[in-house]
This record gives C-alpha cells, sequence and structure tokens, in this order.
C-alpha cells in the first residue's frame, strides 16, 4: 500500500509537467517556427552601372616588312658595305661578290653588239641599190638584236653579284665576312623596317561583332611601362583559327621612335563602348552543379522573407559579378551569410553592403538573442528550460 501511495502520488504530482511536455509535441511545425528570430544577414541593393567595355589580350609584334637579305647565286664574297645593326636606304650597295667572269663576259658581249649593229646598217644602206637582199638584211638585224639579248643576260648575271637593301630599314646581325662562299638562299643579314610594327593578336569571338577595320588599339610593353603605343586595326580574319576557335586580328601600331622591337609579347587593349551591367558581390552567389542561386529579399511587416531564385551570371570581376537575368536593379538581395539562409526564411538585414566597410559591416548590430518562455505550475520547478527538450525547441 505504502508503495501504490508513493506512485500514485508521484503519478499527479507530474501529471501537469507531462500534460505540457504532450502539449508542445503536437504543437504545429508553424506555430514552433513562427517563434524563430530572423536570420541577421549583409544585404545588397542591386546595382546598374555604366562598365568600361574592353578588351584585353596578349599580341605579338612583327615589322612591318622584313626580309631576310640572301643570295642567288653560288660566289665568293668580295667585298662587305655595311655594319652590324646599320640603318640603311632603299637600293644601297651591302654585299659585292666576286664578278671578274661575269665583267669579261659584259665587255664581250657589248664588242658583239657593236659588231652585229655595224653590219646590219651597212646591208641596210645598201638595200636600195640591189646589192643585198632584204633577207640578209632581216638577218644582220636578227643577229644584232640577239647580241643585245645576250648582253642583258650579262649584265642580269652582274646585278646578281651585288646585293642591295630592297627597302630602307635597319639590319640585323652577320655572321659572313669576305672570301666566305655563298650559295643560294644563304642568309646574310636580317632587315627590317620597324617604322611601324605589325601587331597580332586573337580575340575571343563573341566580340567579333564589335571589331572594325580602323579601331583604335592602346599597346603597352613591360619594356616601357610608361608608355602607351596606338594604332589602327587593319584586317580581320576571314576565319577562325581551327585550334584556337578565336579570330585573328592584325593592327598597325605607330613606331616612329623605333621602341618597339620585332618579336616582343605585349598588353593589347580595345575600347568598346560602355554597356549596362547588373552586379552583385560574388559572395551572394550560391553554385549549385551548373546552376548558380541567389537569395533575393522581400519586406514583410518588419522584416524580410528570402527567396532562392536562379540567375544567369556574364563577366565575373575580383568582387563583383555581372548578373544578366534573374534580377532587376534595385533588388535586395543576401550577400554575406548565405550558408545560413534557407528558401522562406525570415530575415533582418544587419547592415548593406557597399555603403560600409568591411570591418564595420562585420561589427554592426549583432544579432540579439531571442529568449523562449515556457508557463509552467508555479509549484513545479522550471528546470524544463535546461532539459534537452527544451534545446530542441530553441534549435527550432
Amino acid at each position: 500500500m505504502n508503495n501504490f501511495s508513493f506512485n500514485q502520488g508521484l503519478c499527479l504530482r507530474f501529471k501537469p509537467l507531462a500534460r505540457l511536455c504532450t502539449a508542445l509535441l503536437f504543437l504545429p511545425f508553424n506555430a514552433l517556427s513562427a517563434g524563430k528570430p530572423p536570420i541577421s544577414v549583409i544585404a545588397y541593393q542591386v546595382q546598374q552601372i555604366n562598365q568600361t567595355n574592353q578588351i584585353s589580350a596578349l599580341g605579338n609584334l612583327q615589322a612591318q616588312n622584313a626580309v631576310q637579305v640572301a643570295a642567288n647565286v653560288t660566289e665568293t664574297i668580295q667585298a662587305i658595305h655595311f655594319e652590324d645593326g646599320q640603318n640603311v636606304l632603299k637600293d644601297q650597295l651591302l654585299v659585292e661578290l666576286d664578278n671578274r667572269e661575269e665583267l669579261a663576259l659584259l665587255a664581250e658581249a657589248s664588242a658583239t653588239v657593236n659588231e652585229s649593229k655595224l653590219q646590219y646598217q651597212r646591208v641596210k644602206d645598201v638595200v636600195s641599190r640591189g646589192s643585198v637582199t632584204q633577207s640578209l638584211v632581216d638577218e644582220k638585224y636578227g643577229i644584232w638584236q640577239t647580241a643585245k639579248a645576250n648582253r642583258q643576260v650579262v649584265q642580269a648575271r652582274l646585278a646578281d653579284r651585288r646585293i642591295v637593301a630592297p627597302f630602307s630599314g635597319q639590319l640585323g646581325f652577320s655572321n659572313l665576312s669576305v672570301g666566305a662562299l655563298i650559295t643560294p638562299g644563304t642568309q646574310i643579314v636580317s632587315l627590317d623596317d620597324n617604322s611601324v610594327m605589325k601587331l597580332n593578336l586573337f580575340v575571343a569571338t563573341e566580340f567579333l561583332s564589335a571589331l572594325n577595320i580602323g579601331q583604335t588599339v592602346i599597346v603597352r610593353s613591360a619594356a616601357f611601362p610608361n608608355l602607351n603605343f596606338q594604332g589602327q586595326i587593319s584586317a580581320i580574319s576571314p576565319r577562325l583559327e581551327q585550334n584556337l576557335r578565336m579570330i585573328k586580328v592584325i593592327a598597325l601600331i605607330d613606331n616612329s621612335k623605333r621602341q618597339l622591337k620585332s618579336n616582343m609579347m605585349v598588353e593589347v587593349y580595345i575600347n568598346l563602348p560602355d554597356k549596362q551591367q547588373l552586379i552583385v558581390p560574388n559572395t551572394a552567389l550560391i553554385m549549385l552543379g551548373d546552376h548558380q542561386y541567389i537569395y533575393r529579399l522581400t519586406k514583410q511587416n518588419n522584416v524580410y522573407q528570402a527567396e532562392k531564385i536562379e540567375v544567369q551570371t556574364g563577366e565575373v570581376g575580383e568582387t563583383y559579378t555581372e548578373i544578366t537575368t534573374g534580377l532587376n536593379a534595385g533588388d535586395i538581395v543576401v550577400s554575406q551569410g548565405v550558408m545560413r539562409v534557407k528558401h522562406k526564411a525570415r530575415v533582418q538585414i544587419k547592415a548593406l553592403q557597399g555603403s560600409m566597410l568591411q570591418e564595420e559591416l562585420l561589427q554592426a548590430n549583432p544579432k540579439s538573442a531571442v529568449k523562449i518562455t515556457v508557463s509552467l505550475p508555479e509549484k513545479k520547478p522550471l528546470s524544463l528550460i535546461n532539459t534537452p527538450f527544451s534545446n530542441v525547441l530553441q534549435a527550432s
């Protein structure tokens, strides 16, 4: 009896507590979540800006006119008339080859021309007298013309022994010396006309519609970090590069001071018309596979509700990303704290990014603690607040 009375008294003592627990367990989930405090986040108001649009790429420079001066005959060098690195003019003599044989042949050919011409004139003068036939006159004329042609052949062979500059420019270095035997194709020295440089670069096809002949190009070189060299696009390739899937562009760069050199790698900038862009901080984006999402905030009473929306992005910068679809200017999005937010969650804006420094954002208005109060009978202790069940309620 004593045990029965004790157990019955114990059950009666804790009966109100059991009823409270049962009631809490069967409360609707929304009723529990309605008591959750809003999540504090840092937000950002989507802005539309005028973005400077520019193509940047690496390019390679070559002289507009460049050639390897070479011989087209087999002969020994008789004289060299240039110095390494010298500036020369068009048709200036560079190298003389041994031409003694050609000079002798030229003298012989000239004598033959003179003799055949005299014979032709003699028969021509007497043809009217009937002493010679017209066929003989024609024969002498043919011999004279053949002799002249042979002399021109010798003159051409003699000209091959004189190597001249095909255009004005600067010579490179030569390893040949007098007496060296050269053959057809032997490279004697390089010649570059670097008053105008030819720039070769490759541009992504997305910019093809913005490229035009005559468009201004800015070139910068690490050798001259404080100088900008300017030129214009002179040609756009009619086809894509098969391996790169990019378009080749050629521009001509003024180099009147001869500062740029062939084979230089340079930075190239092509200014395009400014464009309107919607931008958000990179921290606002959530990557899920191939999709990108943002939490957009809509105001409800005194708090905001987060809406998870999919967006399409454009250019990506160091701190901001362009949004092409999904948002409008003026929308408010979560920029920091996105990992704590869920779809339809209640959100409180701690600060607006962009108007405050990063250090100020992190210290602004820390989230206030929210207490959950449970009413119990006065005779019963409030130890329920410290039980695991109450921790579950607070976490909810």
